[in-house]
């Protein structure tokens, strides 16, 4: 198959595939929808992705890997400036949600992409793609509670993977439900201010990272 062609029919079928995963769920989204979706042949989607499971793990590659990186990389800038010394927790904090808040805060499709499957996600939970996303996040996962204890070196680790699991759930839950969010508290609260988000989010959590371990 010539590339370009090769790189055109993967493109369609990941897009036909986010729609699919974003409207269906993980489980109800066929790969007969997603053919027909992507005007290709099921033995294309085997050719590019192996199996279903390639295909969601490529299609979170493409919408999630670049905020992975992203945080990842703003951890290690903020660590070379602080030259071996820990950083504070609003530092780690804010590696960890500026990328996503920043992807939030526009109005692209990508954002819009990203959130419909994030919500997904939250809404529909499944243990195979929860598996999933868990070895695929499991660098930046790691890199954060690192950061975190070396930070918090009398919290427990344990403690720290409990209240990142926390944080994410948190965040995925306002970003993805943000009327939700807005009726609960009497329109008081509005999720689309990605930077009264942030600074609530920092209060919040950077005194509950700091807070004694759980008995």
């Amino acid at each position: 198959m010539p590339k370009a062609t090769a790189a055109n029919s993967r493109a369609r079928i990941l897009d036909a595939a986010e729609r699919a995963f974003a409207d269906m769920g993980l489980d109800g989204a066929s790969l007969r929808r997603i053919v027909r979706g992507a005007r290709v042949n099921l033995a294309t989607v085997y050719y590019h992705f192996g199996s279903k499971e390639g295909l969601m793990a490529a299609v979170f590659e493409r919408r999630f890997g670049p905020l992975k990186q992203e945080s990842l990389k703003l951890l290690r800038d903020f660590e070379r400036e602080a030259q071996g010394r820990p950083l504070s927790v609003e530092r780690v904090l804010e590696a960890l949600l500026l990328p996503a808040l920043r992807l939030a805060g526009t109005a692209s499709a990508r954002s819009q992409a990203v959130m419909r499957l994030v919500g997904r996600l939250v809404s529909e939970p499944n243990r195979k793609i929860q598996e999933l996303l868990h070895r695929r996040h499991q660098e930046v996962r790691e890199a954060f509670v690192a950061a975190m204890h070396r930070s918090l070196p009398q919290i427990p680790k344990a403690d720290l993977r409990w209240r990142f699991t926390l944080l994410w759930g948190a965040l995925a839950f306002v970003l993805c439900h943000p009327a939700e969010t807005e009726g609960v508290t009497g329109v008081c609260c509005k999720p689309a201010s990605t930077k009264t988000l942030r600074r609530q989010m920092m209060a919040m959590f950077s005194a509950g990272f700091r807070a004694p371990p759980a008995a």
